[in-house]
């Protein structure tokens, strides 16, 4: 709304240099918002808009500093997250005192009426308790104003039993029952203000209606010693009602500084443009809208053509001059919803949403085209500029996002083998698998002539370096096309709906191969995106096991975090059922770019694996190095197995054993192998001689087809 961009937080801040109470805060507020028009100062609709604000638990009550929706719903987040630490003790404990005061006045002449407000006691706690259990799960880092107006009533309901509780009985009560009263409604006086602390309006709906009451009762008595009392009960709930103020405030700007450090990492210095991290958080998001609503996207790789002849022979500030204008440039060709981020060095991608087919697609390039046709006009220098473009689109040209930004990859790496300055479509880059109806053809060709075959690649201990198990991998000798990997022909088989066939064929091939190993030995099956969204995939594991007579504690079930995630509540179900049955899962790829640490937790997962991009670079990559550790570390807070691959030096052998990885995988080991030559890795499984011959794996005999 557009009360929510009015700046309120100096007015507070001014009331709180001169000594503000917050109860004075609600009433300034109120008082300002119904004063004369044109007295100056602030408007009545920035006051009312501050005393909303302070109610739904919005940081803007307490800074004017802009902040986006996140932020707020961050904060209201940590408030509530709070408060439901806390409510499940002060409910138990507010029903334990209204038990104990209904049983302490049971032979007393209102034990009737007491027993009615106890009954209400337990009432509201029950709702509370239904609702918090039957709720949907809230987001850690999201929640919105409704959740703080419902925490703010709950408290006003309980702040008016407690507050009624000496307006109905203290009069009538002998001075015994009336101490006992008094020790209640502190005790839930103090009990109120520790859950509440970090939500002022809810505790103040809490306070008021208690110390009220509690007040009112006492002064009738018309007892100095009640009146201390009473005294006493309004200082503290002016200072339990200032600390909770200024600890919110604290907590407030506290977030508003973590998300302006947060917005830093996610923006490109140079261009001030989303950088690599926040492109590939909006395309993991984009993908899961893709699955929620069907929303088509296309994602488009950039390439400055020339760029580095640029910034060698002109210096590196004017080439940080092409890329600004590189940069608005690109964005003034895009729509207000498109998201244009630099990956580093001269590339850029761009996530085109609602593209309703190809034509959207082709009619943004063709545009970004236009805009770079004119040179850049740098200190008075002209610098012809032009620029390769690949597109894919979603989910014809990928079904999660690590398959579409390669297919885009490959797209844009074609443009520029055929000329440089154009754009590429992924479909018509590899026009083998253009029409369905080719692919099938190939597929059964493949099936028939024995193309298909697994090879295996063994997991090693870094501490007795003897062999636990293998990694089945899928490949296809092509007749035309030699050996192509399981990362070149899943994206085909997936696009024209044969993952299932081709899937199904991989396990009971991996599982038949296994059988035949020593006991002792794992095997691990990759398993792509859309085959774990397929409703069948549970049954088709379990006939895979029944065909191989494999024993499900040594099937090991290796999936990225996208394939979990896309179709959550389903993936987790049928992974659960697996894993009852012993299967084991692994998180494959950790930390390539669209792994979120928050989506680990609850995961069905045994294991994780450090992806080879990291261990490559272990050497001499200082933050590599550190997220190694620090993965190590994640897996063994998390009870976790850890695995990491693409190891092939000893010096990478060395850094990973020190840190306590227990598992490695790579070629300094073997490199994947035809199931008839593993036998001799079964024990222990020497290094490969530096300079020793990589095994041919088209070399590997044919498997017995299945299909």
């Amino acid at each position: 709304m557009w009360l929510d961009r009015i700046p309120v937080g100096s007015l507070w801040r001014g009331r709180e240099e001169i000594g503000c109470s917050p109860v004075m805060f609600i009433f300034s507020a109120i008082s300002e918002a119904f004063s004369q028009p044109g007295s100056g100062g602030v408007s009545k609709e920035s006051r009312l808009a501050r005393l909303r604000h302070f109610f739904e638990g919005d940081p803007l009550a307490f800074d004017d500093a802009p902040l986006s929706p996140a932020v707020r719903g961050r904060f209201r987040a940590e408030q509530l997250g709070d408060l439901e630490r806390c409510t499940p003790v002060l409910m138990l404990a507010s029903c334990f005192s209204a038990l104990a005061f209904c049983i302490s006045v049971w032979e007393t002449s209102f034990a009737d009426p007491a027993k009615i407000w106890a009954t209400l006691i337990f009432a509201l706690a029950g709702v509370i308790y239904a609702r918090r259990i039957t709720a949907p799960p809230r987001q850690p880092r999201a929640a919105s104003a409704r959740g703080v107006w419902r925490a703010t009533a709950n408290a006003l309901l309980h702040g008016s039993l407690w507050g009624a509780m000496p307006l109905f009985f203290f009069n009538d009560a002998s001075m015994r029952h009336q101490l006992m009263m008094t020790g209640f409604v502190f005790a839930t006086l103090f009990g109120g203000s520790y859950a509440l602390s970090m939500i002022p309006g809810a505790l103040l709906a809490h306070a008021i209606p208690i110390w009220a009451g509690f007040t009112i009762a006492i002064l009738s008595q018309r007892d100095s010693v009640f009146e201390i009392v009473a005294a006493t009960a309004g200082i503290y709930t002016f200072v339990v009602l200032t600390g909770a103020m200024k600890r919110a405030g604290a907590a407030a700007r506290r977030c508003a500084a973590e998300a302006a450090a947060q917005e830093g990492a996610l923006r490109d210095e140079l261009t001030l443009m989303p950088n690599r991290v926040a492109f590939r958080e909006e395309l993991t998001r984009s993908f899961a809208r893709l699955a929620r609503r069907n929303e088509r996207f296309a994602l488009m790789c950039f390439d400055l053509d020339g760029f580095k002849s640029v910034n060698d022979s002109m210096g590196h500030e004017v080439g940080d001059s092409v890329l600004v204008e590189a940069a608005r440039r690109l964005k003034a060709s895009t729509r207000e919803n498109d998201l244009v981020a630099r990956l580093g060095g001269d590339e850029f991608a761009l996530i085109a949403v609602d593209i309703r087919g190809v034509e959207d697609a082709v009619t943004i390039a063709q545009r970004i085209l236009a805009n770079f046709r004119s040179s850049f006009e740098i200190d008075g220098r002209s610098v012809p500029m032009s620029v390769s473009i690949g597109v894919a689109i979603a989910p014809s040209d990928g079904v999660d996002p690590e398959s579409l930004m390669r297919n885009a990859d490959s797209a844009m790496y074609a443009t520029k083998q055929s000329g440089r300055c154009g754009y590429t479509l992924f479909r018509d880059r590899f026009g083998f698998v253009a029409e369905r109806n080719t692919l099938d053809a190939e597929l059964d060709r493949a099936f028939a002539q024995r193309e298909l075959f697994m090879v295996y690649q063994p997991f090693v201990d870094t501490q007795t370096q003897e062999t636990t198990g293998f990694e089945a991998l899928l490949r296809w000798r092509h007749p035309v096309r030699g050996v192509l990997s399981a990362g070149e022909i899943v994206p085909l088989f997936e696009r024209v709906g044969q993952i299932d066939r081709v899937g199904a064929w991989a396990l009971r091939e991996a599982m038949t191969a296994a059988k035949h190993w020593p006991p002792h030995l794992r095997v691990a099956v990759n398993v792509s995106a859309l085959q774990l969204r397929k409703p069948n995939f549970e049954q088709m594991v379990l006939d895979a096991l029944d065909a191989s007579g494999l024993d499900p504690h040594r099937l090991e079930l290796e999936l990225t975090e996208t394939a979990m995630i896309l179709d959550g509540e389903k993936a987790f179900e049928m992974l659960a059922n697996l894993r009852r049955l012993g299967i084991k899962t692994a998180l494959d790829d950790l930390g390539t770019g669209y792994s979120s640490l928050a989506n680990l937790v609850g995961l069905p997962l045994d294991r994780l694996k450090i992806d080879r991009s990291f261990v490559a670079n272990i050497e001499t990559n200082p933050m590599c190095s550190s997220v190694v550790k620090l993965t190590i570390e994640l897996a063994r807070s998390l009870s976790l197995l850890i695995t990491a691959e693409g190891v092939e030096t000893e010096c990478q052998f060395k850094i990973l054993s020190d840190l306590g990885c227990r598992e490695v995988q790579g070629y300094l080991f073997s490199y994947p192998r035809p199931a008839n030559q593993v036998a001799s890795l079964f024990g222990v499984c020497p290094m490969v001689e530096s300079g020793a011959p990589r095994p041919a794996e088209s070399d590997a005999p044919p498997i017995t087809a299945v299909g």
